[in-house]
Formats: C-alpha cells, sequence, structure tokens
C-alpha cells in the first residue's frame, strides 16, 4: 500500500497521517477528542525492520501495529497537554462484525463472544463526550474502563524515535501543520478567546 506493508500503512501510518493533518483544526475547537482505537499487544518494534521486510509473519506484523497505536497515542498526548485537546487509546475486545468473514473460525468465535458493534461504539462515544472524561487524556480504556497500558508503550524515548519515523515515512511536516507542539502548543492557554496567531503561521519547523 504506497509503497509500504499494508497492515503497517493501514493500522499506522494512516491515522498517524490523519491525526497530524487535523491538527490546526482540533486545536483551533478548543477542546476535543482524539481516542485510537487498538488491540491488546505486548510486542516491542523493530526499528531495523519495521515493516517486516526481512521476516514475515502475520500475528507479529499485526501486534507491531497496535504497539505503534499505544506509542503514538501517548507521545501526542503529552504533545498535546495544557491546549484542551485530549488523546486515548481504546481496546474494545471482540466486536461482532463482518470483518473476519473470510476466516470462518475467527468469525465464529467473534460472534459467539463477541460485543455488538453499537454497545462498543457507545463506550467509544463516553469516552470522547461525557464530562467525567473532560480532563483524561493519555490513557488505556478497555471496554470502557481504564487499564495500565504494557510498561514499553510508555517509554518516551521509543515514543519519540516512532513519532520521527512515521513523520518522515508519511512526510507529515509537509502536508500539515507546521509547528512544534512542546513549545508553540504547549503554550496555548485554552481559556483565551483566540489562538496565538503563531500557531496560524506556517514555518519550515515540524512536530517533534
Amino acid at each position: 500500500m504506497d509503497g509500504f506493508e499494508r497492515m503497517f500503512a493501514g493500522n499506522h501510518l494512516g491515522s498517524f497521517l490523519l491525526t497530524y493533518l487535523l491538527l490546526d483544526r482540533l486545536l483551533a475547537s478548543g477542546s476535543a477528542s482524539i481516542i485510537n482505537i487498538t488491540a491488546p499487544s505486548t510486542v516491542e518494534l523493530k526499528f531495523d525492520d519495521l515493516q517486516h521486510e526481512n521476516t514475515f509473519n502475520p500475528v507479529q506484523a499485526f501486534s507491531a501495529t497496535q504497539m505503534a497505536n499505544l506509542l503514538s497515542t501517548f507521545a501526542l498526548a503529552r504533545r498535546m497537554e495544557n491546549t484542551g485537546v485530549r488523546v486515548n487509546a481504546f481496546r474494545p475486545g471482540l466486536v461482532r462484525s463482518s470483518l473476519k468473514e473470510s476466516f470462518a473460525p475467527i468469525h465464529f468465535l467473534t460472534w459467539l463472544f463477541g460485543s455488538p458493534p453499537e454497545q462498543v461504539a457507545q463506550k467509544i462515544v463516553n469516552v470522547a463526550t461525557e464530562p467525567e472524561f473532560e480532563n483524561t487524556t493519555g490513557k488505556l480504556f478497555h471496554k470502557g474502563n481504564e487499564v495500565e497500558p504494557p510498561a514499553y508503550a510508555l517509554d518516551q524515548a521509543v515514543q519519540q524515535r516512532l513519532w520521527e519515523i512515521s513523520a518522515t515515512l508519511t512526510k507529515a511536516p509537509e502536508q500539515g501543520p507546521n509547528y512544534d507542539p512542546t513549545g508553540s502548543i504547549a503554550m496555548y492557554d485554552k481559556d483565551k478567546d483566540e489562538i496565538p496567531e503563531l500557531l496560524r503561521e506556517e514555518t519550515t519547523g515540524s512536530i517533534q
């Protein structure tokens, strides 16, 4: 997919770029919620073979993309501190859907033990909109309840490395808001009526 391994592109790079491109609008809103949907994973990323070109195992490749989602979630949550933009991850568990129809055993188990999609969707909406979560950011939820993420996902050095690689691969700084969230955005006061003019200006910088 666009020269990238399909799962890595669809599960991680796509959402990374989309979020990046929407940051200016989310910041302008004064209050917004970003929720990244993920699945259980304790896999540590192989930065020398992120797209599993040397040895490809579909289960490992999928799990790596889910860890990438967690790392990106917590990295962005730190960057969005004091902006009014909340960033969390949500692990829905098994959901009854048609996504696994091509693999009958998994499809059967999903319908046997999974939750109705409407029920899962409501829990995601609750985390995004309910007042009790309005100050909650940088967290992982499982079926609507906050849970402890894997320690590896909280490693800020790993988060930063993945962020930089993802930004380079997607060319996000060339396409989206060009500002440094650890500087201008982190200083943004969400209680003020206007967003500082600096956030509207195009610079040659990029999100670090």
